[in-house]
């Protein structure tokens, strides 16, 4: 039997006596990764006062190893 569930199908709907096309669907949700990256992005850019100091004190103790050294 052929079916024709795979065609995309032009929907029109009718409101208030005219013909309208219905809203679009929704997107498709994020996998779990890119939610995940996506939760830590929206962290660090929320938090960028912290996060800029954190990178500075990494950078700073970094520098002070390298250049401790003898």
């Amino acid at each position: 039997m052929l079916t024709f569930d795979s065609l995309p199908q032009a929907r029109v709907v009718r409101t208030k006596g005219q013909l309208v096309t219905p809203p679009p669907a929704p997107p498709a949700p994020r996998t779990k990764l890119a939610e995940g990256l996506y939760n830590a992005a929206a962290v660090a850019i929320g938090l960028w006062p912290l996060t800029a100091v954190m990178v500075l004190g990494f950078a700073m103790l970094a520098l002070a190893g390298l250049y401790s050294s003898p």
